[in-house]
């Protein structure tokens, strides 16, 4: 009898054949709304706000699956395959995940998928043969990442593609999005309200409705996200140590971020306590460098600059160090006043 039931419960699990599903996630028909009458064994899969790290193994779903909602969770990459096996696949929802990885070929094996929303993550950029495979694309969602351009042929292998969403806080409107507009008018693919972020002349523009001349390269340098950390003025001791840490949008391949104080650039130097951490590019959207000051001295008091510098020019963030000498015995009152 224990055996029957266990048989039933595996059946049920299974809609009529495939793996099973897992067990947290929960499984439904799935009426197809573009091909009329679905099959019975057609299953819709939902796994949203269960924790995942990674996405579950293929054979965790049933054959005909072809809805999948992976929402909510928090995924941080997708490999190559991770779906492979999925053939029935037409709607894919990654939606509000930690996704900032895509290996090429992630979405490979899905030749039936018409839908896939990758919104609300943290993408920094997007490799040409990420979505080689996907050549019944109809619909993509890419908004709310953090890429601020797309390289040009990013969506040839959407050969099917019809509406696009790519509206990011971070999109920079410049000569590097001709090809976009160009190919969004050849294909007349549908774009849902997708602004520029900057440049600040061309800030909440629908990039569709912007003249192609205006999308140039030659305007003074403008970056989508730029800080320095501490950013506010710092009254340290002599003999203290100060780190701090350099952030900003990556948009050029040339970009160095530099350090100066009052003005003259600063290098490595462990005699003097001068360490620097070199320019570090993460997740294809930020480059970033640390500054350590250790066992700092009076001559370190004036203006901290951080500069990130490209062909297009330099912008840069300063803080100003006030180094308090250690002999003076200043209480807090006096420490205070600087403040």
């Amino acid at each position: 009898m224990r055996v029957d039931l266990l048989q039933l419960f595996v059946i049920l699990l299974l809609g009529g054949g495939g793996s099973a599903v897992s067990s947290d996630c929960k499984s439904y028909d799935e009426r197809s709304k573009s091909a009329g009458k679905s099959l019975p064994s057609d299953r819709k899969v939902v796994c949203s706000n269960m924790e995942l790290h990674q996405v579950l193994p293929p054979d965790s779903f049933p054959n005909r699956t072809v809805t999948l909602i992976l929402s909510n969770n928090k995924i941080q990459e997708l490999k190559n395959g991770s779906f492979i096996g999925l053939s029935t696949l037409e709607r894919l929802d990654l939606r509000s995940n930690m996704i900032s990885r895509i290996e090429p070929g992630a979405f490979l094996g899905l030749p039936a998928l018409k839908r896939l929303d990758l919104s609300n993550n943290r993408i920094g950029c997007l490799n040409v043969d990420i979505f080689k495979g996907l050549t019944s694309l109809v619909k993509l969602n890419l908004s709310g990442n953090m890429f601020s351009s797309l390289s040009q042929g990013t969506f040839d292998s959407l050969v099917s593609l019809k509406a696009l969403d790519f509206q990011t806080p971070y999109l920079l409107c410049d000569c590097n999005l001709l090809w976009l507009l160009r190919w969004i008018k050849d294909r007349n693919i549908a774009v849902k309200d997708t602004m520029c972020s900057y440049p600040r002349s061309l800030q909440g523009q629908l990039i569709t409705s912007i003249k192609p001349e205006l999308l140039t390269c030659d305007a003074p340098l403008e970056l989508p996200s730029f800080q320095l950390t501490p950013s506010q003025r710092q009254v340290v001791f002599q003999g203290d140590s100060l780190p701090f840490q350099c952030q900003a949008s990556f948009v050029a391949e040339d970009m160095q971020v530099l350090w100066y104080q009052d003005g003259r650039m600063v290098e490595p130097d462990a005699a003097q306590g001068i360490f620097i951490e070199k320019s570090m590019v993460q997740n294809c959207s930020l480059i970033a460098s640390a500054l350590t000051i250790s066992n700092i001295q009076p001559g370190s008091t004036g203006n901290w600059e951080c500069r990130v510098r490209t062909s297009r020019g330099n912008t840069t963030r300063t803080v100003h160090i006030v180094v308090l000498e250690s002999s003076a015995k200043m209480n807090q009152c006096l420490l205070c006043k600087w403040f």
